[in-house]
């Protein structure tokens, strides 16, 4: 498995970090994870195009992690008359509601009355749902991030690797079943411990999490602006943890 950093930043709109986006490839198969602002661009930059990706894990749907699923299915659904790239179905797993939500956008960008050849399926994921692919398997973990949605952390083994992504999350029995002994954890640590945050993690938190659940290797990221500016948080992190701690960049590739 290796993953690459497609949108390493937040809401904020930043040049050097888009929204939230991971790019998961396991032998020939592409997992995105979220899909915030970016993410196309981010793939094409990296060799990949839309009509290359197996599947989609969306954490939750804020618009920084999911907007992107927008400008996804007007360009899956409604391919040029020049050319049809779409050789496969496609699957987009999200929490409860995700399909509410994705009828909503086929309705209001008049989605819902295509119908190509190649589907695309909506699949809600629950606390620990399973999902098996080839060569791998993906469990879902109910998180604790927004008291009005449904949100997701991940944790996918393959090979007797164990990657796991946070989404967004507060410190909860959920994310720390999901990052257990990961080989690789993508985590958020979005605010400092000054500004008391109850629907991210800090520094500090995430430090405590990779400890206390034994991830061999973290990639910190979704930090805000202000953090990055004015505070340490690889220092913050490792106050607790000493393993290996990465801060995500845009197009960073990292091998698990």
């Amino acid at each position: 498995m290796k993953i690459t950093i497609l949108g390493s930043g937040t809401y904020q709109p930043e040049l050097t970090r888009h929204s939230s986006s991971y790019l998961l490839e396991v032998g020939k198969q592409k997992l995105a994870f979220d899909f915030g602002r970016g993410a196309l661009d981010q793939l094409l930059k990296k060799g990949v195009n839309y009509y290359n990706l197996d599947a989609i894990f969306i954490s939750h749907f804020h618009a920084d992690h999911s907007a992107e699923l927008i400008p996804f299915l007007f360009i899956a659904l409604i391919e040029p008359k020049t050319g049809k790239f779409r050789r496969k179905d496609l699957t987009i797993y999200g929490p409860k509601g995700i399909i509410k939500a994705l009828n909503y956008v086929g309705r209001a960008f008049n989605f819902i009355q295509y119908k190509p050849k190649h589907k695309i399926f909506i699949k809600e994921l629950r606390d620990s749902s399973r999902v098996k692919g080839k060569n791998w398997s993906l469990e879902s973990f109910s998180v604790e991030h927004s008291s009005s949605l449904n949100c997701l952390a991940y944790r996918i083994k393959s090979a007797g690797r164990i990657f796991c992504y946070s989404g967004d999350s507060s410190d909860c029995p959920g994310l720390r079943k999901a990052c257990r002994n990961a080989n690789l954890a993508v985590i958020e640590a979005s605010w400092p411990e000054k500004m008391k945050p109850k629907d991210h993690l800090t520094g500090d938190q995430t430090g405590k999490i990779a400890k206390e659940c034994q991830v061999k290797k973290l990639i910190l990221t979704h930090i805000a602006p202000y953090y990055l500016k004015n505070f340490d948080v690889v220092k913050e992190v490792k106050k607790y943890y000493r393993g290996q701690v990465l801060l995500a960049e845009d197009l960073m590739t990292i091998n698990i």
